[in-house]
């Protein structure tokens, strides 16, 4: 039996859109006006956004490019904007919650992984 441990956890997942999945993959992101990249590791995917664990804090609302590695040659691309960070208590990690935005290489990124989501 499944009990959630915290209240805002069940709410989240009612309020998603989209299926989601567990995914530790890395992530290569930079902001939008900013030419310094790093990376993030998944911590889970959807259609709509991507959960993100990282050692830099990355303010609200800040467009990052993430390029993120499906497979050995599989990488796929997507805007993302910084919805929600935390800091983990004791480290110098944070998690986000990014939103994949529109743009014109978003549907068939979109479609990719919809189709990755929907074999796992």
């Amino acid at each position: 039996m499944n009990i959630p441990l915290d209240a805002g956890a069940t709410e989240a997942a009612e309020k998603r859109r989209y299926r989601r999945i567990q995914l530790r993959q890395p992530i290569q992101f930079q902001s939008t006006n900013c030419a310094l990249e790093r990376g993030a590791l998944s911590c889970d995917l959807g259609e709509g956004g991507v959960r993100v664990d990282m050692y830099e804090f990355v303010p609200l609302n800040a467009e990052l490019t993430l390029q993120i590695h499906l497979a050995l040659e599989r990488v796929i691309e997507y805007v993302g904007r910084v919805v929600w960070i935390r800091k983990f208590p004791f480290a110098d990690r944070y998690q986000a919650g990014l939103e994949f935005s529109g743009d014109k290489t978003f549907l068939a990124a979109k479609r990719q992984l919809h189709d990755l989501v929907e074999v796992l």
